[in-house]
């Protein structure tokens, strides 16, 4: 039996009112794909009908992450086979099911004790409320690989922490810990492993946050906004060293933006900025949702897809 086959891709345990929908793939850090979505989707209907519950909690099997993105070999064999639709109709399921999963009337809540990656990260996001431990951690490393954000994380991280530490976030990849998550109003809860489920429970009892709330973000990150201001973003996509910040830190990031995809900067810089503009998440959904074909069609989204795990660094064409 083929894996998007096995009924055990995701689990659903519901204890005193709490449904737990585990992603239960754990060699492959639990990544996304077809059958894992599918899943998702159904034992998260099951939960949102059952009358008995009044909270999802979704986490990840395993030690090691929640979610470490999606399937890469899925978009590689599509774009090989010319069948880049089949991934835009992939990814706008994953969209709808985590709107659903924001807008549930129950608590959603994710939780983060292990890394998150990409389409993980994204998924985190959607929740209504996040739990983590000191091992969790969320990072957006697509325009490494060719490609954008694309279920949502880069519009839901600009309605938290503004546009400009977004796209400095999605620009770079830079990983963003747990306690920096905190720190910024992304994480709900932040405990140690020994009160993660003591913290999961009362946060299930608790009305959800609004997580979409206005915030002062701490003076440490502004360094990081600053390097992202609409005339540095000019400056790092022409390949210049931004101004206005330190020295050092204005190389350092240059250099890391240099190795990303060029077309999937570009793309993603244009997608935070018209998203900021739209009337709201769901606008800003479709905006989103609109471009994804556009990337996939690229040369540099099959070179960038295609390096993964490999020695060397993807040599992008720009087109």
């Amino acid at each position: 039996m083929s894996e998007s086959q096995n009924s055990d891709l995701v689990l659903l345990d519901s204890q005193d009112g709490i449904a737990y929908l585990t992603i239960n793939r754990p060699k492959a850090l639990n990544a996304l794909n077809e059958g894992v979505v599918s899943q998702l989707e159904e034992k998260f209907n099951a939960a949102e009908a059952d009358a008995g519950i009044r909270a999802i909690v979704i986490r990840g099997a395993g030690d090691k992450a929640f979610v470490a993105g999606a399937d890469i070999k899925y978009f590689i064999e599509n774009i090989k086979t010319n069948r880049v639709q089949d991934t835009v109709a992939f990814t706008t399921r994953g969209h709808e099911l985590f709107r659903r999963i924001e807008t549930c009337r129950k608590i959603t809540v994710a939780v983060l004790d292990g890394l998150s990656l990409g389409g993980g990260s994204e998924l985190a996001l959607s929740c209504q409320a996040i739990v983590a431990t000191p091992a969790g951690s969320m990072g957006f490393p697509e325009t490494a690989i060719g490609i954008f954000p694309g279920l949502g994380g880069m519009l839901r991280s600009a309605h938290q922490i503004g546009s400009r530490l977004a796209k400095y976030y999605v620009f770079t990849g830079r990983n963003l810990s747990a306690q920096d998550a905190y720190d910024l109003g992304i994480i709900t809860r932040l405990v140690e492993p020994a009160d993660l489920d003591k913290a999961i429970r009362e946060v299930c009892a608790a009305p959800a946050p609004n997580k979409y709330r206005k915030r002062e973000i701490p003076s440490r990150f502004q360094e990081m906004a600053d390097v992202c201001s609409p005339d540095n973003v000019k400056l790092l996509l022409a390949g210049e060293k931004p101004t206005g910040v330190a020295d050092e830190f204005a190389e350092k990031t240059l250099k890391t933006v240099a190795k990303k995809a060029p077309v999937a900067l570009k793309v993603a810089n244009e997608l935070i900025d018209a998203q900021e503009k739209a009337g709201g998440i769901d606008e800003g959904m479709a905006i989103e949702i609109a471009r994804l074909g556009e990337i996939f069609h690229t040369e540099d989204a099959l070179i960038g897809l295609s390096s993964v795990g490999g020695k060397e660094a993807p040599k992008y064409q720009g087109k």
